[in-house]
């Protein structure tokens, strides 16, 4: 009896079965296909070109057709069946199409749910999610798991925002945009007057290497609060405007927590500055909170805990919102905005399509079809593709260098295997398009390379392919911070024990040689002055005495005396010059505020000021011992100064310390040395340039760029190929 009986669960069994029993009970699916009716549509048109926006509330997907595709899927009404869907959509076309392709586009609107489902189709729905999701799955996985862009979807706030619209939606009246435009221009003046030190912070911020944790924590704290907050402002304005929100999440951005919300229902709005509105909302919202922060900042005591976050707020919602969040050339709120105004949600895709399709058809000569484009449209998705491209690439370069920069300063040994198997890692998706689409080229061109008449052009590009490796063009540059001293310096010291008297230059002063700078008074050679003096008086006299009473003795005995007197007078006049300082050489006075020093007791040889000559400054540039073997006195130097940057600064390497700048003490009393670093030490080379219009400051900051001499691209990888192995293999 139990072997006979038929099984209940139609999930136990394999789908096929499952098929076969659903459709037994229920029946076959329906054969008057129909768009389901809760479906929200709406046409747009971009650029002349007509589009239908289609949302599935049920999934809240959002799907665009095009008008002669909608042409076909609104025939699809539940009134006719596949041969009048067919019939009907043929007499209205010039070029007839077939029953295939009906049946084509019936099964592509059953996979995204647009179309109404029977109850045996619905449960076979059902039979086939698991199957679906386990295959996204493992096709993620043979993706790879990409951890510098991880996604966590936190809440549907959908509720929560249709709550609380009521209660914020004020703050996009007119009235308040007009006092929040009002208040940017005033917070941008604050940013302008103090613009190079803020753009400096703003850098020093997102730095953490060397920080303290409570000052790291402040940070992802104010991000995370700033985030949110920018996040639910997008949120709102979907809401005012109808829409709905169903998902705000967080994700992790090359480490940085940062927030999203789905507004893709503003794809429904018929008004396009409704959907403006709510791509700028996170933007308008973070330029009140900058300005707030601003006043704040100004309004606060420095030395409190609101200053500063108040500061660090300011600096997160100021040039990060500037060049990060209005930059059209990345997917975030400028890019949104650019692409709502356009009408053209698709632009960044469908530009670098356009461009990667018309380089392997006209470039590659590869046979694919580019699609028709508007004319006005392709020109839009030219410069915004070239543009991205551009900078996209310019990104990767940025990655690249912060990858070389960090494994070539802690794992020096194996930074070449390093670096390649990280960027392979993040640019793994990229390796494999090119790897297919030169698969491709050579499929397709392979009967061409193997003709006879290739032969010259192969011939050619393995030369030209030599002259690129083994011709010497190329330059290793070993870039550093460092700051600008003059070559030549003189400090004045005091000579002996001594008060300032009086300070005769103040810091940043030209003086000449011998050009008196500090007066100095000493207690003790006013007081053997004036000793002498009087007993130069009192010989005298008594010298005068004597020729008056013709006592040669006592002339004689008495013109001695005032002799030795005059000459000790004379060497107190010597010491009271010394103790006025003279410059030694040309220069400026480097010392800070050095007329504070009037009044001070001086010990012999306290520093008093320093004077630079600045005809010529040096900057010294640390450079890793691996790469000495690069540096060569006379080396071309050029310099970006921080307090001059419009102008590039030119000089020559002068000279290369001969030890290492932290090298460790020699062993003394009987104590060892210190243990050589695990990080390779740094030579210090030392950048001269010549300054003589004096633009260059003395302390100023300045990136240095030391250039090589020439190399062939091939050399120089079997250098480093070359060190590589003997310090593994030594």
């Amino acid at each position: 009896m139990s072997a006979s009986r038929p099984r209940s669960l139609v999930a136990a069994v394999s789908r096929q079965e499952a098929a076969r029993a659903l459709a037994e009970r229920h029946g076959p699916p329906d054969e008057r296909p129909a768009l389901r009716k809760d479906l929200r549509v709406r046409r747009q048109v971009q650029m002349g070109d007509v589009n239908f926006i289609v949302k599935n509330p049920e999934a809240h997907k959002y799907y665009m057709f095009r008008e002669a595709e909608w042409d076909l899927i609104h025939l699809f009404d539940g009134t006719r069946t596949r041969q009048q869907i067919l019939d009907d959509y043929n007499r209205g076309v010039r070029h007839p199409i077939s029953i295939n392709l009906v049946l084509s586009y019936e099964e592509s609107l059953r996979k995204m749910g647009l179309l109404e489902q029977s109850v045996i189709e619905a449960n076979l729905a059902l039979l086939d999610k698991g199957t679906n999701f386990k295959r996204r799955k493992a096709e993620e996985k043979s993706e790879g798991f990409n951890i510098f862009f991880i996604m966590f979807h936190l809440v549907d706030p959908d509720r929560f925002l249709t709550r609380t619209v009521k209660y914020v939606r004020w703050i996009w009246t007119p009235p308040v945009v007009a006092v929040v435009l009002v208040a940017s221009l005033w917070t941008i003046g604050v940013f302008a007057q103090n613009g190079p030190q803020m753009w400096a912070e703003t850098l020093q911020l997102y730095k953490f290497i060397g920080k303290p944790l409570v000052d790291i924590l402040q940070f992802f704290a104010i991000l995370s609060v700033v985030g949110a907050i920018h996040e639910y402002a997008h949120g709102y304005v979907v809401k005012m405007y109808g829409g709905d929100v169903h998902d705000i999440g967080m994700a992790l951005f090359y480490f940085t927590p940062v927030f999203y919300c789905e507004t893709s229902d503003s794809f429904m709005f018929p008004n396009k500055w409704h959907k403006f509105w709510v791509t700028v909302a996170g933007i308008y919202i973070e330029g009140i909170i900058c300005t707030a922060a601003t006043i704040l900042w100004v309004a606060s005591y420095p030395d409190t805990l609101l200053h500063q976050l108040a500061y660090k707020t300011m600096l997160l919602t100021g040039f990060a919102t500037v060049f990060f969040n209005i930059n059209p050339l990345i997917k975030v709120d400028g890019y949104n905005a650019l692409a709502s105004y356009l009408e053209m949600p698709g632009l960044r895709e469908g530009a670098f399509q356009m461009i990667a399709q018309s380089f392997q058809k006209h470039v590659l000569r590869l046979p694919i079809e580019i699609p028709l484009i508007p004319r006005r449209k392709k020109l839009v998705y030219w410069i915004y593709g070239t543009l991205a491209i551009v900078y996209t690439a310019m990104i990767m370069r940025l990655i690249a260098g912060w990858v070389s920069n960090f494994y070539n300063t802690f794992f020096p040994d194996f930074a070449v295997v390093l670096i390649l198997l990280t960027l392979y890692y993040i640019f793994r998706k990229r390796v494999r398009q090119l790897t297919r689409i030169a698969t491709l080229i050579y499929l397709d061109k392979k009967e061409l390379i193997m003709s006879p008449r290739s032969r010259t052009f192969l011939v050619a590009g393995a030369a030209a392919i030599l002259l690129i490796l083994f011709v010497p063009w190329s330059h290793r540059t070993l870039q550093a911070d460092a700051f600008l001293r003059p070559v030549t310096k003189a400090v004045l010291a005091a000579p002996e024990d001594a008060v300032v008297e009086q300070v005769l230059v103040h810091e940043g002063d030209s003086v000449q040689p011998r050009q008196p700078v500090v007066r100095l008074s000493s207690p003790d050679v006013d007081e053997q002055e004036r000793r002498l003096s009087v007993e130069r008086e009192l010989f005298e006299k008594q010298s005068s005495r004597a020729r008056e009473a013709s006592d040669a003795v006592s002339t004689y005995q008495a013109e001695r005396r005032e002799a030795s007197a005059e000459v000790g007078w004379r060497s107190s006049e010597s010491r009271r010059r010394y103790l006025l300082l003279r410059s030694p050489i040309r220069g400026r006075v480097m010392t800070h505020r050095p007329e504070d020093l009037s009044g001070r007791f001086a010990v012999k040889g306290t520093d008093l000021v320093e004077i630079g000559d600045t005809r010529r400054m040096a900057a010294d540039v640390e450079v890793s011992e691996r790469l000495l073997s690069y540096l060569k006195a006379g080396a071309p130097v050029a310099a970006l100064v921080r307090s001059n940057p419009t102008r590039t600064q030119r000089g020559l390497v002068a000279r290369i310390s001969p030890a290492t700048a932290g090298a460790p003490a020699t062993a003394r009393d009987g104590n060892a040395p210190q243990a050589p670093p695990s990080v390779p030490d740094r030579f210090v080379a030392v950048a001269v340039f010549d300054n003589p219009n004096g633009t260059l400051l003395p302390g100023a900051a300045a990136k240095v760029k030391i250039r090589s001499s020439r190399e062939a691209y091939a050399l120089r990888a079997s250098r480093v190929l070359w060190r590589w192995l003997r310090t593994i293999i030594w």
